[in-house]
């Protein structure tokens, strides 16, 4: 399903509306999940493994990759924000989603990739809540 960038709204959300839920990427025949905690999202893989990416909540979109970019101090402590910045520690690379949507009760989630010279920035993802 294609979403135009223009028919959704960015919108701010509070981090008490994602710690403890679980993602899954609309129409994927997969089931792998990220699942968010207060400090870490936590990609499950269908086979057991998993990886987890330290992430924050910010008014301020990150377009940089580069590892400095990602401000460790906000993790865990920014309550509120229009974008998810995370970063893979173990390839340094730092990636920026501005949240289009969010539907807690209808189990809607829709980010747009921000981050700059990334395969795939300007992406829309659309994911399903698993429950």
């Amino acid at each position: 399903m294609a979403i135009s960038s223009s028919a959704v709204a960015q919108q701010t959300i509070s981090i008490s509306e994602l710690v403890n839920t679980k993602w899954r990427v609309e129409n994927i025949r997969i089931s792998d999940y990220k699942e968010y905690t207060l400090t870490e999202i936590i990609w499950k893989r269908k086979d057991g493994s998993f990886f987890k990416y330290p992430y924050y909540l910010t008014d301020t979109p990150v377009t940089s990759h580069d590892k400095s970019a990602f401000d460790y101090s906000k993790v865990g402590k920014t309550k509120k924000g229009s974008y998810i910045v995370l970063i893979n520690e173990k390839v340094g690379g730092v990636y920026c989603a501005s949240i289009e949507s969010f539907d807690k009760a209808k189990g809607v989630f829709v980010t747009k990739l921000v981050t700059q010279g990334l395969i795939g920035a300007g992406g829309i993802d659309r994911f399903k809540m698993v429950k």
